[in-house]
């Protein structure tokens, strides 16, 4: 399938939804610039068009960006994200209250950056009912064409609906040179992807929640080029690196389509994502997103892998409440997200305690994973992230208590139903939690 033949479609698809896709064009080559003066002018009669950065990526685009805007027709202004606290920006309420305040009004954005920049530009453009293009700096994580923001709110990590940007650029010589960190966070956020679309089909089965094969799919002839051959991601090879952006690209397409984060994101998000809340709550420092669900993905698809040995399967009494101790001050913001969880958690109980549904379940799974040895193999020979003490925490290792007791929390941070309450129903977490750390994601 040649999956540029999408942007900017509609169509009816088997999951009985009619998709859309908003996006029009992604641009990925040496000549990508080129196609940003006649991108804008086909889009819409702007008058002013505001660029926003951060002061890393304005150093290293922002020349490239201004030269292709140089004889346009229209007024370019630029505005750089302050950093935080002497740290790089931060997507969250505090920044996108600064950005509302002290950003320009333009008839359309550019987001030159990554992660943060995309999410707050994304952000600020649906509040403002502003058009948006992405100038992309890294093939750092799976946003760029997705209509999600992922933001900190009031201290909690939420993920919620805007709009998708109208078109993505991107230059080999920014993205191949980009620092490796950036890179292998995003191959350890599209690796995630076998995980989130297992804990897609397990809420399919359960509780007969929408799901769609076909964005599942949507980076089948990606996924061998980087999966199957990481070293060239260490290596800087561009075929690679190609085929990692598209394939975060896609990633992006697959969830605005469906409007829901569920191809790419399932457990192994929860646990990075109590890692951010716990960093924000001590107002320390977390690591790269997709570094730390890289290093989750590894120990979900060991968990599941682990769960569909089971051939009798023993369900315990969960937890009717979060632990106090462990979220702290989060607890009030946690709590209700675990609360509309617990019927689920019931629901799924009753529904695999009876005869064959269990065996089912088992057969459906099976299929959609990836090893975990795969997965660890692929993160370890990239040079990416692989263990959790490649996870940095206030800019030391993380420690294997403290991973652990996330590992353990995580479930209870989001009301989505993952491999992680699966585990916790059978008892797997808590009390194997530590030897499936140990085995998988230590040394």
């Amino acid at each position: 399938m040649d999956q540029s033949s999408l942007l900017g479609t509609a169509f009816d698809c088997q999951c009985g939804k009619h998709h859309n896709v908003p996006t029009k064009r992604m641009y990925y080559g040496d000549d990508a610039l080129d196609y940003l003066d006649e991108t804008i002018r086909a889009s819409g009669n702007y008058k002013s068009i505001l660029v926003i950065a951060d002061q890393r990526t304005i150093d290293v685009a922002g020349q490239e960006v201004i030269r292709a805007l140089n004889n346009a027709p229209y007024d370019v202004d630029t505005f750089i994200v302050p950093d935080n606290k002497g740290d790089s920006p931060a997507a969250d309420d505090v920044t996108r209250d600064l950005l509302l305040d002290r950003a320009p009004r333009a008839d359309l954005y550019l987001a030159l950056g990554s992660g943060v920049i995309n999410d707050l530009v994304k952000w600020i453009a649906y509040l403002r009912k502003t058009p948006y293009l992405v100038i992309a700096t890294a093939a750092s994580m799976n946003g760029y064409a997705s209509a999600n923001v992922a933001a900190t709110i009031e201290g909690l990590k939420v993920l919620f609906h805007a709009r998708a940007c109208q078109a993505v650029f991107a230059l080999p010589g920014i993205i191949i040179n980009a620092p490796h960190e950036l890179t292998t966070s995003g191959l350890g956020d599209v690796l995630a992807k076998s995980v989130s679309s297992a804990d897609w089909k397990l809420n399919q089965f359960l509780f007969d929640d929408y799901y769609c094969q076909f964005s599942v799919d949507l980076l089948k002839n990606l996924e061998p080029i980087y999966l199957n051959n990481p070293r060239k991601i260490r290596n800087k090879d561009p075929e690679a690196y190609q085929a990692l952006f598209e394939a975060l690209f896609y990633s992006g397409i697959a969830m605005t389509i469906t409007g829901t984060s569920s191809p790419a994101s399932g457990g192994e998000h929860l646990i990075s994502h109590t890692i951010d809340m716990l960093a924000g709550r001590d107002s320390g420092k977390h690591d790269y997103h997709g570094r730390q669900v890289g290093v989750a993905s590894i120990l979900t698809a060991a968990l599941y892998e682990k769960i569909m040995d089971i051939e009798n399967p023993q369900f315990c009494d969960v937890p009717d409440t979060i632990n106090h101790d462990f979220w702290g001050s989060l607890t009030e913001i946690v709590q209700p997200e675990y609360q509309k969880k617990l019927p689920k958690i019931k629901k799924a109980i009753c529904f695999l305690s009876e005869a064959d549904n269990w065996n089912k379940l088992r057969s459906l799974i099976k299929p959609q994973l990836i090893e975990a040895s795969k997965l660890k193999n692929c993160l370890l020979q990239a040079g990416a992230a692989h263990r959790y003490s490649d996870i940095r925490n206030n800019d030391e290792s993380f420690k294997h208590s403290k991973f652990a007791d996330v590992v353990i929390h995580a479930n209870q941070m989001r009301d989505r139903f993952t491999i992680l309450d699966l585990a916790v129903m059978l008892g797997v977490i808590p009390n194997q939690a530590e030897q499936l750390i140990e085995e998988w994601v230590s040394g």
